[in-house]
Order: structure tokens, then C-alpha cells, then sequence
């Protein structure tokens, strides 16, 4: 009997997308931007040091996790369970940031932010957890 494989084109699409999307957030983060995980460090460290020192090892385990998605898709997953450690602390991360952002901080839940705009807050509170179900999805 054969084996199932994994492969789908909504995995392979997903894979590429969210390898680009960790890949261009890990570039910020080391040039001195970055995504919502690091607004979530900024917010949550209050020394500027420590702070800079997080933000850019966040973004450079955004960016090697960004590769290695995109280069699982050509070689495979070489590189055991390096990857999946690596994911892990993205999503521990990006957690906190939906939490922060979509519930604590300004133009937040809790924080009014809904009462003057729900759509737009539903929105991007749905699209933080598309990013989140894909970081699941990817992590397995």
C-alpha cells in the first residue's frame, strides 16, 4: 500500500508565504524596524539595551526560520528539529504581541479601540491569527 505524502498546494503556498513573510520581518527587525512581535518586545522591555539586544535576536531567528521554510521546500527538512525550536519561540512571541496589540494596547479591545472602528479591529485581529494558524500549520 503507498505511503500519503503531505503535499498540498494550499501548504506549499502557505510555506512560501509565511518563509517571505519571516524572512523580509527578520531583515527589518535587524535594520531597526520590524513586525508585531518585535512592537511586542518594545512594549514589554523598558530597558533600551536589553531591548535592542532582544529585537535583534528576534529578528535574526525570524530571518534563519524564514530561510529554512523556503529551503525545506527545495532540499527538505534537513534540519531536524532545529526548525521546529525555532518556530516555537515565533509563536510564543507572536502570542504575546496579539495579545498586547489586539487586546492591551492603543486602538485596542480593551483599550477603545473597537468602539470606534470593530471592522477594522476584527480585521486585523484575524489576520494576526491567520498568521498564528500558519505558524501551527508549518510547525508540524
Amino acid at each position: 500500500m503507498g505511503k500519503a505524502t503531505n503535499f498540498s498546494i494550499g501548504r506549499l503556498l502557505l510555506q512560501i508565504a509565511v518563509g517571505a513573510m519571516l524572512t523580509v520581518a527578520g531583515i527589518w527587525a535587524l535594520q531597526g524596524g520590524g513586525d508585531e512581535g518585535i512592537a511586542a518586545i518594545r512594549h514589554l522591555i523598558d530597558a533600551k539595551d536589553v531591548e535592542n539586544i532582544l529585537c535583534i535576536v528576534f529578528g535574526i531567528i525570524e530571518l534563519v526560520a524564514g530561510i529554512f521554510l523556503i529551503l525545506e521546500l527545495l532540499i527538505g527538512d534537513k534540519f531536524g528539529s532545529f526548525d521546529n525550536l525555532l518556530m516555537i519561540i515565533i509563536m510564543i512571541v507572536w502570542i504575546v504581541a496579539i495579545v498586547l496589540i489586539d487586546f492591551l494596547g492603543s486602538g485596542s479591545l480593551f483599550n477603545h479601540g473597537s468602539h470606534w472602528n470593530f471592522l477594522k479591529w476584527l480585521y486585523n485581529f484575524a489576520y494576526h491569527l491567520i498568521v498564528l494558524g500558519a505558524l501551527l500549520v508549518l510547525q508540524n
